[in-house]
Order: C-alpha cells, then sequence, then structure tokens
C-alpha cells in the first residue's frame, strides 16, 4: 500500500485526524494525532495499514460524539487481538484469549526458551492419540502367548501365569490408568495362603514380572515410551529367609500322593538336587542306570557346566518304574506344573516350601558324605555356598531317613 506524503490528513465532515511518519531507532513508525475535547492526543504503530484503520474509527467516533477511548487498545494492538483470535477460531480452540497467552507463557518458562511447537511434537509423538485401548487381563494374556511362542521355560511360564495372573485378576481397568500408587496397592496387599505378608524377595519377584509386562506394553505401544511409574514403585530390602527343607516323612506323603507323572520331578528334585529348569531339560538316556549316575550336560545345566550325581539306592527305586530309553522325563510342557505341585502338597497337608526339593538333597547330601566340595559339584553350587547355608541344618541320623524313603511294596 502507498503511504504518499507526510503528514497525511484526513477528513471526514467537520473533523480530521493526522499521520504523522516518526522514525524510531532506525525502524519506521507512525504517529497519529488528533484533538477531542480540546485535548491533543497521540497513538503510534509500526503498521501503516493499522494506524490508517484506527484513524478511520477515530473519524467515525468523533463524527459520532463517542470518546475515543485512548490507551485501552491501540490500532495495532486492534489488529493483533483480531488475528489472534482467528487463529483461535480456525484451530477450535475455545479458550480465552488471556488463557492462551499464560499457557504459553507458562510453557516458554517451563522448557527455558521458545520451544513450545518443539516439545509439542515430540510430545504427539510419544502420546498417539490413536493409541489401542486395552485392558490389563488383555495385555497379560497377550505378553503371555508371546512368551509361549519364544519357548522360554516351563518354570518361567509358570511363574508369569501365577503372578500376573493375580495382577490381572486385582486390577480391572486400562493399561494406560494404571499408575504406580495402584501398583504398590497390589504389591501392598499381596498375601500367602494362610493370610500373612509375602516376603520380601516374594514382593520383588512380582515387581519384576510387573515391570517385564508394562516393558512389552510400551514395545507394543499400549504405552508412551516414557511411561515411567515403576520409578515410584521401590523394591523391598530382601535379607534373604532361613533354608527351607522338607523332612524325610513329608517326603514320604509328598510321593505316595503324588499322581505318576510328578514323581520323576520330585524324586530328581529331592535326591539328586536337580534344579526345575534342569529337570524339564532332562532326558531318560542321562538317568544312567548302567554306571548309577544321572548327568546333567552343559547346555541343560544353569551354571552352563557339565555335572554328574551319584544315584542314590531311593532314587532308583523311584525313578525305574517310569524310566525309558530315552524320551523327556517330563514329556508335557505344561505350564501348570508348579501349580499342581501345590494342590499335591495340600493333598498330602505338607506346606509347600520355595525350593525345598533342591535345599533339602544339599543339606541332607552335606550330612550324610561329610563332604562340602563333593557335594557342591553334584549340586552345582560353589563349597562357599554350601558351606555357609546348608552345614549343620541336619543331622546324620535324619540324612539316613531321607535317603531311606522307598517307593511302598
Amino acid at each position: 500500500m502507498k503511504t504518499g506524503q507526510f503528514p497525511k490528513e484526513i477528513r471526514q465532515g467537520s473533523v480530521s485526524v493526522i499521520i504523522y511518519k516518526t522514525p524510531s531507532k532506525g525502524y519506521v513508525n507512525y504517529t497519529l494525532a488528533y484533538y477531542q475535547d480540546g485535548q491533543r492526543k497521540r497513538e503510534y504503530s509500526a503498521d501503516y495499514p493499522a494506524i490508517l484503520k484506527r484513524a478511520e474509527e477515530v473519524l467515525d467516533d468523533l463524527n459520532d460524539g463517542k470518546p475515543t477511548v485512548e490507551g485501552v487498545l491501540k490500532a495495532a494492538e486492534r489488529t493483533e487481538f483480531v488475528r489472534a483470535k482467528d487463529v483461535l477460531q480456525s484451530r477450535n480452540i475455545s479458550l480465552p484469549l488471556d488463557a492462551v497467552a499464560r499457557h504459553y507463557a507458562e510453557a516458554v518458562r517451563l522448557l527455558g526458551s521458545d520451544l513450545v511447537i518443539e516439545a509439542a511434537r515430540e510430545y504427539a509423538k510419544r502420546h498417539p492419540q490413536t493409541r489401542p485401548q486395552k485392558s490389563v487381563a488383555d495385555v497379560v494374556d497377550e505378553f503371555i502367548e508371546a512368551k509361549r511362542a519364544k519357548g522360554v521355560s516351563r518354570r518361567y511360564m509358570e511363574d508369569l501365569v501365577y503372578r500376573l495372573g493375580r495382577f490381572k485378576d486385582s486390577i480391572r481397568t486400562n493399561i494406560g490408568q494404571v499408575d504406580a500408587d495402584e501398583i504398590r496397592m497390589f504389591l501392598g496387599g499381596l498375601t500367602k495362603a494362610d493370610g500373612a505378608k509375602v516376603s520380601a524377595r516374594s514382593h520383588n519377584n512380582f515387581r519384576l514380572a510387573l515391570v517385564t509386562l508394562f516393558e512389552f506394553a510400551k514395545k507394543r505401544r499400549y504405552l508412551p515410551a516414557d511411561w515411567s511409574e515403576f520409578g515410584g514403585v521401590e523394591m523391598m530390602k530382601d535379607n534373604g529367609g532361613a533354608i527351607e527343607i522338607f523332612t524325610p516323612e513329608e517326603m514320604r506323603r509328598l510321593l505316595q500322593r503324588a499322581p505318576a507323572e510328578l514323581v520323576p520331578f520330585l524324586s530328581l528334585g529331592g535326591f539328586a538336587g536337580l534344579r526345575g529348569a534342569e529337570i524339564e531339560r532332562l532326558d531318560w538316556k542321562d538317568v544312567r542306570f548302567e554306571t548309577g549316575f544321572v548327568v546333567v550336560e552343559a547346555r541343560k545345566a544353569k551354571t552352563a557346566s557339565r555335572r554328574q550325581v551319584q544315584m542314590s539306592v531311593n532314587l532308583r527305586a523311584w525313578l525305574q518304574p517310569y524310566a525309558s530309553e530315552s524320551g523327556k522325563v517330563l514329556p508335557h510342557n505344561d505350564d501348570k506344573l508348579y501349580k499342581r505341585l501345590r494342590e499335591l502338597s495340600a493333598t498330602a497337608k505338607v506346606p509347600w516350601k520355595n525350593n525345598a526339593l533342591r535345599h533339602s538333597y544339599i543339606s541332607y547330601r552335606v550330612a550324610e558324605s561329610g563332604d562340602v566340595n563333593r557335594t557342591a559339584l553334584e549340586a552345582g553350587n560353589s563349597p562357599a555356598m554350601i558351606f555357609s547355608n546348608y552345614r549343620e541344618l541336619v543331622t546324620p541320623q535324619e540324612a539316613r531317613k531321607w535317603f531311606s524313603v522307598m517307593p511302598p511294596q
């Protein structure tokens, strides 16, 4: 727009205003001057079309005898106001203009500079509005199936099914709505069958299972990548607990009440000290009756080192009715193995004790042989661990009873 010569007088009826070109600090600026009630008034703007429009408004007000309300909203400010309102309307934003200004100012303060748009883009990338709405139960089931498809060990599957099953039965909501408070309440309310609080180790194992579940949910984009509620869920201090073992009479009741498919598992755990995962990988050709040893190959051992365990007389007796030349000792990949063991403990009226089969073997074997180093080799543990945790837990007389638990005639 051509600005013409200055000063520029604009007349309307009996009144007039004058626009001056008034450069300031090297920048173009304009001044609108007029008289009202005998007083000279001025308004300023760097925008010539805006000052020209304001001049027309002032002329209209002067002709109508209205006050021009100097200082309330200058010409440039009126233009900014209209433009801002147009932007909000085009974006379907119904907030008042002052609220928008407050939000923007607070965002700049938090970011330290004008990075509002960049931060909003990053947030939108991490929190898409099209994120699938998944319930906790659906995500748990999907996670379990994904782990099963990977072929993880039966023991691990059983542990996940048990721990996450309790979680999904307790938390019936969308996984995106679960927060640190809800997780803490769940963990804090965990109890054993007798109503007592779970141990610190069990609490931490539940927490670990949940961490794995929520990491899975993040990878599947059911949660934003920066979801971090577990930062507010602390682990419990685990000082360890007493080593729990079965008595010879408890072992006898378990074996006598056990269904046939559980007898090899109980026998190899209690009378050879094999870990649950090692028994699951064991083949009947590794149970060598002709030499009197159970061989745990390196690829099947937790410590990745080959070892062999001498078979006791009662171990032979319990295994022989079920033995084959080859094939898995546990032929079925049963995710419910440990659930069935707990059911057996209820039937036999023997409280189930965590890892007690292996603990029992090591304790009785040390007492029977008096040889910590030999027991360490057979169990796949360090002599220091055996010496500090298992020595003198039972007497030699009790050990003889343990390895005399035989099948009924």
